[in-house]
């Protein structure tokens, strides 16, 4: 079950509650009046950060930041009804390292569409890495954005995360909020400046009937069951 807890930070606000998930997975339908399935981006933005490992890397751990057909059968479901996102990191085999800064970089990742047990559709392209903020003291909260493009066959899923320079900082709701609303390539506030976020692009081609099922709820899933992931603001921007 997710835990519910509270973290001090430097920033506003300076006591941040969070709900933490280890071997776990977060939904919550969005209310889409006016959009239905029609809409043509939405994206799905975290303030987070990793619990710090105190020095050694994560390894077999996987992050899905995305979109399912509502909130019974997700991702981590065996019976998935319909999920679409970007997969940080490998449940089989991959590596997050912790780095002296405090934070954790990886390489590994796919973009999917999950549909019960079986992948009809991923894709992955380039050797990216990403960036994760730690628990590390000072602790520091992180920014993380998915974006979903889609058009009536297919969806484009754009990934970004912080880079390396932006994780000495933290990342405050203000910050949070300028980022997540910035329409293409994101920009991280660090420090007095701008540092462009790590990113990564790859379209899905499922065919004319790969929305049949509407992607209607946010999808997170951690799946390390001893370092948890701590969420402390989940923002949407939407585009009809």
């Amino acid at each position: 079950m997710p835990v519910l807890g509270q973290r001090a930070f430097i920033l506003a606000p300076t006591t941040d509650k969070f709900v933490a998930l280890a071997n776990e997975e977060f939904t919550r339908k969005i209310d889409l009046t006016g959009f239905g399935n029609g809409w043509s981006k939405i994206r799905v933005a975290l303030n987070y950060a990793i619990t710090d490992t105190g020095g050694g890397n994560i390894t077999n751990t996987e992050l899905f930041v995305g979109l399912c057909s509502g909130t019974s059968f997700p991702y981590g479901s065996q019976q998935t009804v319909n999920a679409v996102g970007h997969v940080f990191g490998s449940q089989s085999a991959s590596t997050w390292t912790r780095n002296a800064g405090g934070y954790f970089s990886g390489g590994t990742f796919n973009v999917l569409r999950k549909v019960g047990v079986t992948l009809p559709q991923t894709a992955a392209v380039g050797a990216p890495t990403y960036i994760f903020p730690s628990t590390a003291s000072p602790n520091r909260r992180g920014w993380l954005g998915v974006t979903f493009a889609q058009t009536a066959t297919t969806v484009a899923v754009n990934a970004f995360t912080e880079a390396a320079v932006s994780t000495t900082s933290d990342v405050w709701y203000e910050h949070f909020a300028y980022v997540t609303n910035q329409a293409s390539t994101p920009f991280v506030v660090s420090s007095g400046s701008e540092t462009v976020a790590i990113t990564n692009s790859n379209t899905l081609n499922p065919g004319a009937s790969w929305n049949n099922n509407n992607l209607d709820t946010v999808d997170i899933y951690w799946s390390n069951a001893t370092y948890r992931l701590e969420i402390y603001a989940i923002a949407l921007e939407f585009t009809n």
